[in-house]
């Protein structure tokens, strides 16, 4: 996950005065649960041909989520958009947690 958006996670969460360990383990929760938000909705738009190739871009991934990120910036025209609108929707629901 690239600095600015361990930077928004931690500001849009409220979570920058939290303890440095318990700040990067909630990053990653949130990071993991937007990643696969923002999957989901990104192959929806997909062809068939796509998602065959997301698949493979993904199995060879080896956990750089990098170069998952990539592919679907490269092949999803709202991706960005996607992004925020997850964002938004996470927050809102797990506001009452980060209150």
């Amino acid at each position: 996950m690239n600095d600015n958006l361990k930077n928004k996670i931690i500001e849009d969460f409220g979570i920058a005065n939290v303890d440095r360990v318990e700040q990067e383990e909630i990053i990653e929760k949130i990071g993991n649960l937007l990643f696969e938000s923002v999957i989901e909705r990104s192959i929806d738009g997909l062809d068939e041909s796509l998602v065959s190739n997301f698949e493979t871009v993904l199995n060879g991934a080896e956990g750089d989520y990098q170069k998952v990120v990539d592919f679907l910036k490269s092949n999803v025209p709202n991706f960005d958009s996607i992004v925020k609108e997850e964002m938004s929707r996470l927050k809102k629901a797990t506001g009452a947690i980060f209150a």
